[in-house]
């Protein structure tokens, strides 16, 4: 089924939301939320403060559509690399060995998300779409396991547990590191985490790395 091509104006709509989002990310994480006004994103954007509002209903109804954007920007990212191509031994070496680089192109917004936690963090917490997340993440990162099992490469640990104990692991650390992000710094710790699953996942014999 051929895809709709948007119209040009359709495309500016677009493309003038995205600048919006985008000020408004920097002056979040710059600032704070409660320290920005719309006033301040339309200016920063360049555009009169009523076309915001054509946009956003207000600057939560913005902040959440950021924060959205931002983790679906981030799921895909990672589902890409976790449907390469590949050997499951691959694609689990480079769902770790991705963490650095994924940190450190969302880092603007991994601080936001932080500074947030004990206001309007804690709400987007416990309402964001998790069953989305865990469909796209989790069911991926479990059935990879349960495949390397199944063929040999892995040992015959609980794959559920499994894929919960290595995203909560890189999530944490994510949340930690995005502050001061120091990239060196976090490909060591990343080669550890790669260490810690993959050497104790593999069979012996199981899989050529």
């Amino acid at each position: 089924m051929a895809t709709k091509r948007l119209s040009r104006k359709e495309r500016d709509r677009l493309r003038h939301r995205q600048e919006i989002l985008s000020k408004a990310l920097k002056l979040f994480t710059e600032r704070g939320f409660h320290n920005v006004s719309m006033q301040q994103i339309a200016e920063a954007s360049e555009f009169a403060v009523g076309t915001l509002y054509n946009f956003f209903e207000n600057k939560e109804s913005l902040f959440d559509e950021l924060m959205r954007m931002c983790e679906e920007r981030i799921i895909e990212a990672l589902v890409a690399v976790l449907d390469a191509p590949g050997t499951e031994v691959d694609r689990l070496t480079r769902y770790i060995r991705y963490a650095p680089d994924m940190i450190e192109v969302h880092a603007p917004f991994i601080k936001l998300f932080v500074s947030e936690l004990g206001t309007r963090g804690v709400k987007l917490s416990q309402n964001r779409d998790k069953e989305h997340f865990d469909s796209m993440i989790y069911a991926r990162l479990e059935q990879l396991l349960a495949d390397g099992i199944r063929k040999g490469h892995f040992r015959p640990v609980d794959p559920a547990i499994t894929a919960k104990a290595l995203s909560s692991i890189s999530e944490t650390l994510a949340l930690e590191m995005a502050d001061r992000f120091d990239k060196n710094e976090a490909k060591e710790i990343f080669d550890k985490i790669e260490h810690l699953f993959i050497g104790g996942l593999l069979r012996p014999g199981g899989a050529n790395r």
